[in-house]
């Protein structure tokens, strides 16, 4: 179903606390979200300020302004604005080659590598595979240290051409904040800390170590496993700084996320006059340097004709405004930080839970009334049954996995030892009894049986149940009869994991 919605944006008619509350309270409930954070900033003032729920199921203790989330991808947010600092300063030009301040950085043609700027590590445009190399952040925790992700990059092959079009890249990110170290000399997570955090006063957001006292009043992460909602364990809010920290490590309150916003939307001025980056470097964050489109649904829904990806934020025009803003996802928390400048709005939504439709029922019921829209159920709008597109009714059969027969087939010597990937480091596929393993070297998390499919292929499915990411496991067997390869691909399209630039080959012993 989609919406046709036109826009009267004549007559602002904002919700009225009591509207957010229940709109927050009823997304909540429909999403199965425990607890959330909600504010808004108009004409520099914060109108609304608000927990909601609990940090932690089965716990009593309610979310409050000085709750810490992961606020995920929100934080590129302030990557931006770290390297902006620097222009401003001189130290540092948006078409600096990035092989000139990072020796070691190199991706998978040597003349991009030559000519990639840090507008290319900003845009999304290197030309990569979405999400390139994610399974060297994710899932936490891992070995992969920062100079273990910069060397990974070169293995990574193209998908589209250089500036060609917008993929979606973390990890290109994790090497914009390492710019800070090469042209200061101190750590991005300080610089961040002293340049940008300390002059807002925001005292309960980290993008370093938290200190203990503030570790006192953290949202834990939820999801949804097996139709039962629990704790993800393993993204709980860390005290110490993350590897992946400027691509998606700040944890940050409510109330110094809005004072953030209003720093947005004061185009670096604090209130009290000092200027944290310029007016034009604000220009240059807010403006398109890669294009996105927008899907139909943008189209009808918002009157959406144009998109784009600046630098940490993401752009588009919405009912004839220009709307400024950036989700976060991280397994069991969601967030996004959207400004409409020409109203001088800005909303924060923080949920301690994947419930990324909790997320946008919010921000929409909050947004789109101020542009004089107010008849659409915005949690009944993201909660429908998305019918499918004409042509696709019929569904293919599901997989089906005995998961009761534990049996492999012969040979299972087969298929077993060590297999190795440039970036990835070393699996190794273990013969237990009679069941086969996959146990990553790097990323322990990712340790799973490998249950008989089809052939030579395997249904990997890891112990951890938070991962979401079960797996395709093909062995390529050669003549002799022993496998010299190992294929691994997601089982869902919609899967957040991406195997595709692995390639993992057999280890032969000495």
């Amino acid at each position: 179903m989609v919406l046709s919605l036109l826009c009267g944006c004549a007559t602002q008619t904002q919700l009225s606390p009591q509207e957010i509350d229940t709109l927050v309270m009823r997304a909540m409930e429909e999403f199965a979200v425990p607890g959330a954070a909600v504010g808004v900033v108009k004409d520099g003032v914060v109108v609304h300020a608000a927990g909601y729920g609990v940090r932690e199921i089965g716990l009593a203790a309610r979310v409050d302004l000085e709750t810490l989330f992961r606020v995920a991808s929100t934080s590129k947010a302030f990557t931006a604005a770290s390297l902006a600092i620097l222009v401003d300063e001189g130290k540092l030009s948006w078409g600096d080659k990035v092989v000139d301040h990072i020796p070691a950085f190199a991706l998978y043609d040597p003349w991009v590598t030559q000519e990639f700027t840090v507008t290319d590590l900003l845009a999304h445009r290197s030309g990569l595979e979405p999400y390139a190399g994610d399974l060297m952040l994710w899932p936490k925790p891992n070995d992969f240290s920062r100079a273990d992700i910069i060397a990974g990059l070169r293995y990574f092959k193209g998908e589209t051409g250089f500036r060609t079009g917008y993929a979606y890249d973390n990890l290109l990110y994790l090497v914009a904040g390492e710019l800070v170290p090469a042209v200061t000399g101190v750590e991005w997570e300080d610089f961040v800390g002293e340049r940008i955090l300390e002059p807002l006063g925001a005292g309960s957001c980290f993008a370093g170590n938290i200190p203990e006292a503030a570790m006192r009043n953290v949202a834990a992460p939820h999801l949804v496993v097996d139709e039962t909602l629990q704790v993800v364990d393993r993204n709980r809010v860390s005290a110490k700084v993350d590897v992946a920290a400027a691509a998606g490590g700040i944890r940050c309150s409510l109330g110094d996320m809005l004072k953030w916003v209003q720093l947005q939307l004061a185009r670096g001025v604090l209130p009290d006059g000092t200027r944290v980056f310029s007016e034009e470097q604000s220009q240059v964050m807010w403006q398109p340097h890669a294009i996105l489109y927008p899907s139909r649904e943008q189209y009808e829904r918002d009157r959406t004709n144009f998109r784009g990806y600046g630098f940490g934020w993401r752009l588009a025009d919405v009912h004839g405004y220009k709307e400024v803003s950036h989700t976060g996802s991280y397994t069991g928390f969601r967030a996004q930080v959207t400004l409409i400048p020409e109203l001088d709005l800005g909303v924060v939504v923080m949920v301690n839970a994947s419930a990324g439709d909790a997320r946008d029922a919010i921000v929409h019921g909050i947004v789109k009334p101020y542009m004089g829209i107010r008849d659409v159920d915005w949690v009944a709008y993201f909660a429908r049954d998305e019918e499918p597109p004409p042509g696709q009714e019929a569904q293919a059969e599901p997989v089906v996995i005995d998961f009761e027969n534990g049996s492999v087939a012969e040979e299972l010597w087969t298929y077993a030892g060590t297999y190795r990937d440039p970036w990835f480091g070393d699996v190794t596929i273990e013969v237990q009894g009679d069941e086969l393993w996959f146990v990553s070297a790097k990323s322990p998390r990712m340790k799973g049986r490998l249950w008989p499919y089809e052939g030579n292929t395997f249904y990997a499915y890891w112990s951890d149940r938070t991962l979401e990411a079960d797996a395709w496991v093909s062995f390529a067997i050669g003549e002799d009869g022993s496998s010299g390869a190992m294929h691994v691909e997601q089982v869902s399209d919609e899967s957040d994991w991406d195997f595709t630039d692995l390639a993992l080959t057999r280890v032969i012993d000495d």
